[in-house]
């Protein structure tokens, strides 16, 4: 499969879709890997902050110089202020053998325009590797403004979209969960049928009595929930409560402070986690051989250096005693010098790579594999939220949902699992190569 996309981008830029659990991420990390390998220039974009992060990338605004523009004439006019960035944002571009840009269902009809416009004013001749899921997550609207020059918001509305002549591939094997049944369910709620069967199984998961454990990580849709089950289940541990702080180094000389509070708010960990030994915990990376985004286990012990906590040692699920130490989550942007691209780290944040298992938002969960799953129903009422919550779990037996509401639960689930027809136009009438996918 990995070949084959390689082959692919030879000649042809790529969108890679898919639903939740199907090797998306993993996919893309395999070819940025390749093309580093042989000495070629990446340049890795998140259409927001937290996806920046979770891919190792910077920012589409940040990269591109885009400030807070959000058409042609502002950005017209603020680039008068900026010629000496958007001199070395060229040289980046010209020198760039693919782009890759995550989470791009997130990118507007207009920001992709004026992507497109970056580009045309550059030399750049790579390609361009667009993945993300329609389905789930929607641009954020802005409010139009008389001098907007679109009035719609999907990318795949833009003219660039079918300028950049991409091939449609979509991931449809399931790397998640091994049940069939359970996967034809998600599949169909990503897509936004709600049949007989989809409400049957869905409501065959409820639970009408909640009983918090310490083995059960529950999904709420605010941060509300979250917090008050993770201090109440902490307070019920007796041991002494241990507080790991977040190292924090600025390299960058005149570093604006919102752009370092705003890289603060995109990680997924907190600047103080507090824990105690025989707390819960869950993974929020990849450590290759060591542990997996959403693996989850026991806090036994914390190693000291002097007064410095340097490793904590965490058993896993599976019994696998790992010692864990702090993460570096940089605050980066790509330069370009004699040798290529390289990164100019601005700043660091140094932080063990897990947080308190007992709960998460659904937005904090995004591409996590949970085990035992709970989810909180009763705050989700944006579109995809409620897929994008069921599908992190590996097994339907290890998963329940809690509703509570008056309204009848099949009326909810029709009101929340919605698909904008636009989406769902664009997946039937789009041609998808066919690819043989490794399960």
């Amino acid at each position: 499969m990995l070949e084959e996309i390689l082959e692919i981008l030879k000649h042809s830029n790529v969108f890679l879709t898919g639903g939740g659990g199907v090797g998306k991420s993993y996919l893309t990390s395999a070819i940025i890997k390749r093309y580093r390998s042989e000495l070629k220039n990446v340049i890795i974009l998140g259409s927001t902050g937290i996806s920046a992060v979770n891919i190792g990338g910077v920012s589409v605004h940040s990269f591109f110089k885009f400030g807070i523009c959000s058409d042609f004439n502002e950005l017209l006019a603020y680039d008068k202020k900026q010629t000496e960035k958007l001199k070395r944002l060229k040289t980046m571009l010209d020198s760039a053998d693919l782009i890759v840009l995550d989470e791009i269902s997130m990118v507007s009809a207009n920001l992709l325009e004026m992507i497109r416009f970056r580009l045309l004013n550059s030399k750049f001749s790579g390609r361009l590797l667009f993945v993300g899921d329609f389905y789930q997550l929607p641009p954020v609207k802005k409010q139009t403004k008389q001098n907007a020059l679109f009035d719609f918001s999907y990318a795949f509305n833009a003219s660039a979209w079918r300028d950049f002549n991409l091939t449609n591939i979509e991931l449809k094997i399931s790397k998640r969960t091994q049940d069939i049944k359970f996967y034809d369910i998600l599949s169909r709620l990503r897509v936004g049928v709600i049949d007989d069967e989809v409400a049957s199984y869905t409501k065959s998961l409820l639970v009408f009595k909640f009983e918090p454990s310490e083995n059960t990580s529950v999904l709420f849709g605010t941060n509300v929930g979250v917090d008050r089950l993770n201090n109440f289940m902490l307070e019920r541990i007796k041991s002494p409560a241990i507080t790991l702080k977040a190292q924090i180094s600025v390299f960058e000389e005149g570093l604006n402070p919102k752009r370092l509070e705003s890289f603060k708010a995109s990680l997924n960990v907190p600047e103080e986690l507090i824990i105690k030994l025989g707390a819960r915990v869950i993974f929020i990376t990849n450590k290759w051989g060591e542990y997996y985004n959403g693996e989850q286990g026991e806090v036994m012990q914390v190693v000291r250096d002097g007064a410095e906590i340097s490793s904590v040692i965490i058993r896993k699920e599976n019994g696998e005693i790992c010692e864990v130490e702090r993460n570096n989550f940089k605050l980066s942007e790509p330069i370009s010098d004699e040798n290529g691209l390289s990164e100019r780290v601005l700043a660091s944040f140094l932080q063990f790579p897990f947080k308190l298992s007992y709960a998460l938002t659904i937005h904090k969960s995004q591409g996590m594999s949970i085990s035992n799953l709970t989810c909180d129903l009763n705050q989700i009422f944006a579109n995809g939220q409620f897929y994008v919550a069921l599908s992190r779990a590996i097994d339907p037996a290890n998963l329940k949902l809690i509703y509570s509401r008056t309204q009848d639960f099949y009326r909810y689930l029709q009101r929340v699992v919605k698909v904008d027809e636009e989406v769902r136009k664009f997946y039937m009438q789009s041609e998808f190569k066919n690819i043989k996918e490794s399960i």
